[in-house]
């Protein structure tokens, strides 16, 4: 060793900052720190920013899916010298900024904060609401950091987010978001061709479906466009309106749907692109719909059946309709178009104590063609929510919507067989085949 010259001792390094966090121009070997360091020092761990580092937590660390929500972003200047005077967030992919409380200038994908003159050691808050977007899975904001007020200057200017922090900028969407008919708007029965409402024959406002988000609230600020199409097709209509609608505050309204034929047991389907779709309740398709004050009668033609029903009731509505809901009696298939008919309340629901006389008549090139000319020889068949004494060998059940019912053949009234059941069967002048017949409950009849 030169004279005069001292011997350089390594030293090795304890605490937090680990191996390979010497500040710029230390030892590259792994030394002990030094015995006259101050006690609650921080090491810096930013390499060649030159100690102007900064730490950062982010809150919350997840968000439901379609949800907004109000994120914290708590900055911690660990410079020894420099204020930190800037910073610019960025949005994860997906997300969509809606403000950023203060002095903050943003747009959908960033928000910039200025004059912020955050001291060495000092910390500051800052604040971004957002949508998130529907699709669960991880996400990861950006952030960058600068010394001067106004966010300008070159490169050598930034802060450097200190490598401790880096995960903070992570986080989690949960759940994902789903549609939903709101269930005070849900498809009512109508008739056919006239405008589906909430309200029975047309009475109440649009068909509404919401957007949830991945806790299943309502997702307020989604605009997502929704579309309706029929999802069970009870008698095989056409739906007629405006079907997609953007929602507004998280609601698509459906103010012009129709459907143009009578069915029983009819859905509407909702979807949007990467939400998860739902299905409206059943909801019927009336021929006609008309108002009862005593007593009442609807009918219902084609060109194989005329239906003619008669009720008693007082300020309720009648419903007939011709078409869909077809069902079987044994080995008896159908000639005649399939008819349905009930007295609804005022909600649409059908009143099973109801009581009808009706007649169903075949046209006379219906009867010849079916190679059956006599009127002796033509049956009911009968479908109800409520069980009934049918013919021998022709009961079984058909499910119509939420319902099931009872099927079979009318016998014949007697003073032992009350209705359901055929009153009489005739041919009138004009060759057609006449059968009346007595009815209960929520029925469904063809010949």
């Amino acid at each position: 060793m030169e004279e005069g010259k001292q011997m350089r001792r390594p030293y090795l390094i304890f605490g937090t900052a680990g191996i390979g966090a010497l500040a710029a121009g230390a030892l590259t070997v792994a030394t002990l720190i030094a015995p006259a360091a101050q006690a609650g020092a921080t090491t810096s761990t930013c390499g060649s920013s030159a100690g102007k580092c900064y730490q950062l937590t982010v809150s919350p660390a997840a968000t439901p899916a379609g949800a907004s929500a109000s994120f914290s972003f708590t900055i911690t200047n660990e410079a020894t010298t420099q204020q930190l005077g800037s910073a610019q967030i960025t949005a994860p992919a997906g997300f969509v900024i809606t403000s950023a409380p203060g002095s903050a200038s943003f747009t959908p994908s960033s928000a910039r904060f200025l004059n912020l003159a955050i001291a060495p050691s000092g910390q500051a808050t800052l604040h971004v609401s957002v949508t998130a977007p529907c699709g669960a899975g991880s996400y990861q904001w950006g952030i960058q950091a600068k010394q001067s007020n106004d966010f300008s200057g070159p490169p050598g200017n930034d802060f450097q987010l200190d490598p401790s922090s880096a995960n903070n900028l992570t986080g989690a969407v949960t759940g994902s978001c789903s549609l939903k008919f709101v269930s005070t708007a849900e498809p009512a029965a109508t008739v056919a061709g006239k405008v589906i409402t909430s309200g029975l024959n047309s009475s109440g406002g649009p068909i509404q479906v919401a957007v949830l988000d991945g806790s299943h609230q309502l997702a307020t600020a989604s605009t997502a466009a929704v579309t309706v199409a029929i999802g069970t097709n009870a008698g095989a209509g056409t739906l007629s309106g405006t079907t997609t609608v953007s929602a507004s505050s998280g609601i698509a309204s459906f103010a012009d749907l129709s459907i143009d034929k009578a069915g029983t047991g009819y859905t509407l389907v909702a979807s949007s692109p990467g939400i998860t779709p739902d299905t409206s309740s059943f909801f019927t398709i009336w021929g006609s719909l008309s108002g009862c004050s005593g007593s009442c009668s609807g009918s219902a033609s084609s060109k194989t059946t005329v239906e003619t029903v008669t009720t008693s009731g007082s300020g309720q509505t009648l419903g007939i309709g011709l078409g869909g809901g077809s069902f079987l009696c044994g080995s008896y298939g159908e000639t005649t178009d399939p008819v349905t008919f009930d007295l609804l309340d005022s909600s649409g629901a059908p009143l099973g104590s109801a009581a009808f006389s009706g007649a169903l008549e075949i046209p006379k090139s219906s009867v010849q063609s079916s190679g059956h000319p006599g009127a002796s020889s033509w049956q009911i068949c009968y479908a109800s929510t409520t069980s009934f004494t049918a013919q021998p060998n022709t009961s079984g059940t058909v499910t119509f919507g939420n319902d099931t019912y009872f099927t079979g053949l009318l016998p014949n009234c007697s003073s032992t067989q009350p209705a359901p059941c055929v009153q009489a069967r005739n041919k009138d002048n004009a060759g057609d085949v006449v059968i009346t017949f007595l009815a209960t409950g929520d029925p469904k009849t063809w010949g």
